[in-house]
């Protein structure tokens, strides 16, 4: 009996000795999450296992629609349900031995960034979008705007922002792939999107993360003295349609995508729109990738220096006629009350009262008709101002 229990001891010694040793490996291999990473993602504590390409199988075309300088483009692209099943599959945490590698974050968002050497998707993509750059007669500049207009031309998934802010596990990001199969992504999905093609274009490009804001944007090489944050690449939005390469537009805290760039209405069509808008905090540059430049934001900055002074002019005009507009409603009202009283001293032949105050009727009313005028007149150009400033949008 005693050497029974000896044995059990032994064994029990045994048993906790190899649970410190898997503790000790636990502790010392880390994963880590897609929250940590990234806060425009959830969490996700599982290991993939690699797999090798798949063969194309169940083809797909998806048809992409856009618009770029109010001209319509349409790009078939055949995709594969067997690739796509296949990047479902790959790893979407970042896992590591031993100590947490400094440019950890550099890694994980280069796995989403390196395609298969099989697959030729984006760059089958990328030339489809230069081939219609050249059917189009673009500047190389400007294809490069079609392709970010390309991507952010691809649904925003709304129901996937919902479930991040939520703090769902079940979301992570997408390899490029996926977004294209989907047809939709978040800003995380939609950025590593357009790195991607720009590449293939032989753009140098760049991740901007904004983790506290829970963003993603893209950086383009540009000439350092117009880029953004003093970087050498300009911002780039791939949330919304219209956002022009190395401008920041607002980011909106509900819906958790920047702003559309949209035309403003005229004096007579406007309208009041509420939303949660604020600037864009801390950035944080990933993947640079160097390559060609971009050299259209020297263009953009000129419009844009064009579009704040109309701003500032729109703003002066629209309390300028708020004002005239008070004045002029004011004076129907005292025209209103005079007229009454001059019909009532009228009907009670209280001649006296009537001619004493006639004189000053008319005189308000010459007013109200040369305020009513200059109100008139204000208009016009407003929504003048207000022509010019769409026009550059549309540019």
């Amino acid at each position: 009996m005693k050497n029974f229990l000896k044995k059990i001891f032994i064994v029990i010694l045994e048993l906790a000795f190899i649970a410190g040793v898997l503790w000790y490996i636990a502790e010392k291999r880390g994963i880590h999450s897609l929250q940590q990473v990234a806060p425009t993602l959830g969490s996700r504590f599982e290991k993939m296992v690699q797999a090798p390409f798949p063969a194309l199988e169940q083809p797909v075309t998806k048809t992409f629609q856009w618009k770029y300088k109010n001209v319509q483009y349409e790009l078939p692209l055949t995709l594969y349900q067997s690739v796509y099943v296949y990047y479902q599959k790959q790893p979407k945490i970042f896992s590591y031995t031993g100590d947490l590698p400094a440019n950890w974050e550099e890694s994980y968002y280069g796995m989403f960034l390196k395609a298969n050497d099989n697959d030729s998707t984006i760059a089958n993509l990328a030339s489809g979008l230069q081939q219609l750059g050249t059917q189009h007669r673009l500047s190389s500049d400007q294809v490069v705007e079609l392709a970010l207009a390309f991507v952010q031309s691809i649904t925003y998934d709304d129901t996937k922002a919902s479930n991040i802010l939520a703090k769902a596990d079940n979301e992570t990001m997408l390899y490029p792939y996926e977004t294209l199969f989907e047809q939709k992504g978040v800003c995380s999905d939609k950025s590593l999107l357009a790195v991607s093609i720009l590449r293939k274009l032989g753009y140098g490009v760049a991740i901007f993360a904004y983790e506290q804001d829970n963003h993603m944007a893209i950086g383009v090489q540009c000439p350092q003295n117009y880029s953004t944050y003093n970087s050498g690449y300009c911002f780039g939005e791939t949330t919304s349609v219209g956002n022009k390469i190395g401008l920041i537009p607002q980011f909106n805290t509900q819906s958790q995508k920047t702003a559309d760039l949209a035309e403003l209405p005229t004096f007579d069509q406007a309208q009041q729109q509420i939303k949660n808008l604020q600037d864009l905090g801390q950035m944080t540059i990933y993947q640079i990738t160097p390559g060609k430049e971009y050299t259209g934001i020297i263009e953009t900055k000129r419009i844009e220096t064009e579009l704040t002074k109309l701003k500032t002019d729109l703003k002066n005009l629209m309390a300028k006629l708020e004002a005239q507009k008070k004045v002029v409603s004011g004076e129907v009202a005292d025209l209103k009350k005079q007229k009454d009283n001059l019909d009532s001293w009228k009907n009670e032949q209280n001649f006296e009262k009537y001619n004493a105050a006639v004189e000053d009727y008319n005189s308000l009313l010459e007013k109200y008709k040369q305020d009513v005028k200059s109100y008139n007149n204000s208009i016009p150009l407003y929504n003048q101002t207000v022509a010019r400033y769409n026009e550059l949008i549309k540019q």
